[in-house]
């Protein structure tokens, strides 16, 4: 396999203007295809775009945007045709310029400061991005309240499937507490509706900014004393919070605890780059309401079909509670 990846990209990279030496495998699962190669100028990247074209060609260009803008992701070096991308059966193959680096360690407050004031430039730095007339826009703004409703439907399907084992510990445990979390799901709905969200999505569809989706320590590098964003495939409009309760909740519940001083230190820092208003916290603060990492932990057992221990669910139930109790608190 690693030898018919290797061909595979010496067949590709005939396309670029690139004195090629040699070529390493850096990941080469189903999801996605990675190749770091040797150059007289250097190290490149090779990647293979596992989205759909159109979805791909919107996170392709906004990269090329960052990029040249002066944003610290990684630069696309365009083909022979000074096309960002070269097309090869159904997927879109880009190469990148490497860029060497330590991941950040989360349990560092220095770390996590960069993280957090890199997830702040990205922000606003995106703002201003315009896609090609080829390439879609790509948003979710304005979609959170069918996201929550879809959820709440699900936990009440994996309700349906928990039934026809009832002496598995999982299911009977999943259908002895779930049902106040997924009235609470429903509960936060509400709130989001009632709040400054409608509102700031209108805002935020005149001069939108553009939301990583996947940020954490596998798309973030340390580099010569700078933060550097990878991978942005899944980029797409958003409120910046959504970024923010993808990097602090699934923290937290780690942990398995609401760590206060935890959540003030990454929230002050990401606001040192980009302040919220009290509304704008209002409406993060719902929205980190909702049951996501119950969520996650339920999905794994009915939709991914793998084993989770009933102690995982019940420790699951145990951090949603104790989230929602800190934060009725700024509510």
């Amino acid at each position: 396999m690693q030898e018919k990846l290797i061909k595979l990209a010496e067949l590709l990279l005939v396309n670029w203007n690139v004195n090629v030496q040699s070529v390493e495998v850096i990941q080469g699962g189903q999801m996605a295809l990675v190749w770091k190669f040797m150059t007289d100028e250097g190290p490149k990247c090779l990647k293979r775009i596992h989205r759909p074209e159109k979805k791909a060609l919107f996170s392709i260009h906004a990269q090329d945007y960052l990029a040249k803008k002066g944003m610290r992701v990684p630069g696309i070096i365009p083909n022979k045709d000074g096309s960002l991308y070269t097309k090869h059966g159904p997927f879109l193959f880009v190469v990148y310029e490497w860029i060497e680096g330590r991941p950040f360690n989360l349990t560092v407050p220095e770390d996590l400061h960069w993280i957090m004031k890199g997830l702040a430039d990205y922000h606003t730095e995106s703002i201003g991005y315009t896609p090609p007339p080829a390439a879609p826009v790509f948003t979710k703004l304005g979609k959170w309240p069918k996201h929550y409703i879809k959820r709440c439907q699900q936990m009440e399907t994996w309700k349906l499937i928990a039934q026809k084992s009832p002496d598995d510990p999982f299911c009977h445990l999943y259908l002895k507490e779930i049902d106040p979390f997924i009235a609470s799901g429903r509960e936060t709905l509400k709130k989001l509706q009632e709040s400054h969200y409608p509102e700031w999505v209108r805002q935020c569809k005149k001069q939108p900014n553009l939301c990583h989706q996947d940020y954490g320590t596998g798309n973030t590098l340390l580099s010569e004393n700078q933060i550097w964003i990878i991978d942005l495939d899944t980029t797409t409009f958003d409120l910046p919070i959504r970024d923010l309760r993808k990097v602090i909740i699934p923290l937290m519940g780690d942990s398995g605890t609401w760590n206060q001083a935890l959540f003030d230190h990454m929230l002050a820092s990401y606001e040192e780059g980009a302040p919220l208003t009290p509304e704008q916290k209002q409406v993060m603060y719902i929205d980190m309401l909702f049951p996501y990492e119950l969520y996650e932990t339920a999905s794994e057992r009915f939709g991914r079909k793998n084993e989770i221990m009933p102690e995982e669910l019940m420790a699951a139930f145990e951090y949603e509670n104790r989230k929602t109790e800190q934060l009725s608190q700024f509510l």
